[in-house]
This record gives structure tokens, sequence and C-alpha cells, in this order.
């Protein structure tokens, strides 16, 4: 990074996140930007009625406010910033919603309610939407990876506090900033970030939930306060990187961008992860690696002795064996590899695993107590570029079957088509909004940028 540079890191940052226009990105970034809206509404589907959704709604109906956007799923009306509030906190605690391994954040949690909400208030078209999306990732993920990985060994919880950041650029762009005000909303996010713990995620306490909230509404507040004359802090490379992680890298802060502002490497096609079971991604490889075993080889729980597991620190620290609620089980390794073993349904992974009959299931509790954890160095040092875990199943008449997984070499992860979103989608979506109303959700959003408006989609995604 040159002098120059790390002296005005959120001027050029600014400038970037502005000059972002639907009708100028690649056909690539477009399709993907698509791709994360679909996804992520199916999250935001599948969390209605999850976690602490009816005590959050509750509360925004409490509060009134101008009519500006849709509360979902019943269509009252809020602000736009308490229903992004709302509609982030659906999302956060499901652990279903998109993955930026680069920059150990989940952008989509509060980029897309911030997105949706603003352009109902605005009466923006799909175009807009898509190019305020695409910047929130952009500007987001870039921060992410300047962290990575110190903030989240550290202990923050980097997904909750990096979601300010993508969302109070998604929504100053919704709010067409010019690039001194997304600087400033940049700015004043850093300030303004949720002190969010890991340690969220092994207690399991519903507070996960409201983490997604919280950090949405916080970057509302700080493209809404930017709109209206205020500054934001200029030092994010001495005098607020050094205080999240010891360890960082600031060059990674403007890596791809050019001197005018031009982006030449787009962090949205450079490795965003669709999580196709609702845990903390980095278990996937594991899981993978189990289901084939027991498929393959027709493997049943009674016939296992020992589920041993050589995998990467960041997937080795969710060790806990009895989660005591489905937060923490969500994040526990050995309780979703038991039920992988006890099931061999995939599909249970996506929510049905989380329940309260499941997590009490004596099979589950005892298939979970089989699982050895081992760190493997090689393995840490190969992350984000590859995402290993390899899986050895020993059986009671001695023999072991092994195998090893790499999630970024499965393309459905890290370059999805159309049709494994749209997959994930109806599988959420579908028992939900029923058939009509999902089709008309992919219908909508995979042509988004020919969309004048947002109401007939936030229409298709109400529940009477």
């Amino acid at each position: 990074m040159t002098q120059a540079a790390e002296q005005d890191v959120l001027a050029l940052l600014g400038k970037a996140a502005a000059g972002i226009r639907a009708d100028k990105l690649p056909a690539e970034a477009l399709q993907r930007s698509k791709q994360r809206v679909l996804d992520t509404v199916g999250c935001l589907v599948a969390g209605y009625n999850s976690g602490i959704s009816d005590a959050i709604r509750s509360y925004v109906q409490s509060q009134g406010g101008t009519a500006e956007a849709t509360l979902l799923p019943g269509g009252q009306k809020t602000t736009a910033s308490l229903a992004c509030l709302a509609h982030a906190t659906y999302i956060h605690g499901l652990e279903l919603s998109d993955a930026a391994p680069r920059g150990t954040a989940h952008p989509g949690n509060e980029i897309i309610p911030a997105a949706l909400a603003l352009a109902e208030r605005a009466g923006a078209n799909g175009g807009a939407v898509l190019a305020a999306v695409t910047a929130g990732y952009e500007i987001e993920i870039r921060i992410g990876r300047a962290l990575f990985p110190s903030a989240f060994y550290r202990g923050w919880w980097t997904p909750g506090f990096l979601g300010g950041i993508g969302a109070a650029v998604t929504a100053g762009h919704m709010m067409k900033l010019d690039a001194t005000g997304l600087d400033n909303a940049i700015g004043i996010a850093l300030n303004l970030l949720p002190t969010s713990m890991a340690r969220a995620n092994e207690e399991g306490e519903s507070i996960k939930w409201l983490i997604g909230g919280h950090a949405c509404a916080s970057g509302m507040l700080s493209a809404e306060m930017a709109a209206r004359g205020t500054k934001g802090m200029r030092d994010i490379v001495k005098g607020w990187l050094p205080v999240i992680a010891n360890d960082n890298w600031p060059e990674r802060l403007t890596e791809g961008i050019t001197a005018d502002g031009n982006i030449t490497q787009w962090e949205l096609l450079s490795g965003v992860l669709t999580k196709h079971y609702a845990t903390v991604g980095p278990l996937t490889a594991s899981l993978d690696a189990t289901f084939a075993l027991i498929s393959q080889n027709g493997i049943k729980a009674d016939d296992i002795s020992e589920i041993h597991v050589d995998c990467m620190r960041r997937t080795a620290i969710f060790n806990t064996v009895h989660p005591a609620n489905e937060i923490a089980a969500r994040a526990s390794l050995p309780y979703c590899l038991a039920v992988a073993v006890c099931t061999g349904e995939p599909a249970q992974l996506l929510g049905p695993a989380f329940g309260e009959k499941m997590l009490k299931d004596k099979a589950v509790w005892a298939a979970a107590e089989k699982v050895r954890i081992t760190e493997n160095e090689d393995y840490e040092n190969q992350y984000p570029k590859h995402s290993k875990a390899k899986v050895t199943l020993t059986l009671k008449n001695g023999k072991s079957f092994s195998r090893e997984d790499d999630r970024s070499a499965n393309p459905r992860y890290l370059t999805p088509t159309d049709q494994d979103i749209e997959k994930k989608f109806r599988m959420i979506a579908t028992d939900v909004l029923g058939k009509s109303k999902t089709d008309k959700v992919v219908g909508l959003v995979l042509k988004m940028e020919a969309m004048s408006n947002m109401r007939e989609l936030m229409e298709a995604l109400r529940v009477e």
C-alpha cells in the first residue's frame, strides 16, 4: 500500500463503492449479486418463526414509526431501520446464509435486508438494489480480510461486527450518497459496531440472533447520519485495525482497487460461500465426508466405534459434545456429525436436526461421544484457499473407512449455478410461502435488474 493510500483508505473505499452501477458490473458479478439476494431471502423466510423472531417483531410493532417498509412475514409497515432490525435478526441465528471465508463474514445477513427496506422507501428499481448489494459485499469483505484471521481467534464474532459495515455501505448506496458520504458512513460504522463475542456460539444463548439485527440497524444509522453531515473516523489503519486484531493486513483494504476507484478484483467473485447446512461454515467438509462415507459403505451409527476428524483449527474449536440448545448445536461438530451418522439425511441439517426432539435423542448423544477431533496445522495454513477435513470411521468389526473433503473444491459452495441457489431456496421456502409464491420470488429475483420497484417481491414474501 502506498503512503497516500494508507493515509486515505476510506476515501478510496468510498469512491469505489459510489462508482458501482448495475449496468457497468461484469456479467458474472451481476449474476452473483442476484444469487446472493435469492439465497438470503430464502434464509429470511426460514427465520420467520425461528429463534427470537416473535420477540423482535413484537418490539418493532410496539415502536410504530413512519410507514416506509414492509415488516415480514405479516406485511405491516414500519420504518426502514426497524424492518432491517427484525429481518436481519430472523436470519442471523440460523447459520444458513452466505459466508465470505476470506474475511470471516456473513455479508448477506445485513446487506440484503438493508437494500430491500431502502428500496421500498425510495421506490428504487432492481438495478439500484443489485448495485448497492454489490457495494456492500465489496467493502465489508475487504475490511474483514484486513483482520483475517486474527480477529476471529481473538474472540470477536466477526460476522456480527462486520455486518454493520456492509449494511452502512449498502444503505448509503441506496440513499445515493456520494463518495464522501459513503466514506463517512464507513467511518461512522467503525465506531458503532456491535461488540460481538464469539462466545455467543459456544453458550448458545438467543442473543446470537439479535447480533445480526443490531449490526444491520447500526449500519442503517451510520448511513442516515452520514447523509445528515456527520463525519466518521478516518484512521482505520493505525487507529482501528490494531484495536480489533493484533495481526492485521491493511494492504488488503484496497487490493484490486485502482487510484481512481475502479474495482479490478471483485470480492463477490473471489469466494462467497453458499451454505447447504444450517451450521457454522467450518463444519462443512467434515459433514460432506461423513455423509459420503456412510452412503457409499452402508454404515449405520451402531456399526461405529469411533469418528475421528482431522481438521483445521477453525473447525476443531467447535467441539461441544452435548450442546444445550439449538444455537450451540449449530456450532457443535460432534453433535452435527452424530446427526449425520444417525439419520444419513443431509436435509436434517437444514433445520430439523436443531429441534428439541433431536437435541434430546439418546442415540445422537451416544454417537456424539464417539467423535475425536485432531487439529491439523497444514489444513489450517491452507485456509481459505482450501477448506479441508479428513474423517475416519472405525467400525466395531475393526474395519475403517476414511475420506478427505475440500469444501473449496465443490462448486456448489463457492461457484454455484443459478439452479443450485434455486434448489436451496425451494427446499427452504416452499413449505412457508407455498409453491405459487415460491415460483414468483424465484422468477423476480433472477430477473431483478428489470424490476421497476420491490413491491411485487415484498408481496410475494408475505405470509398471511
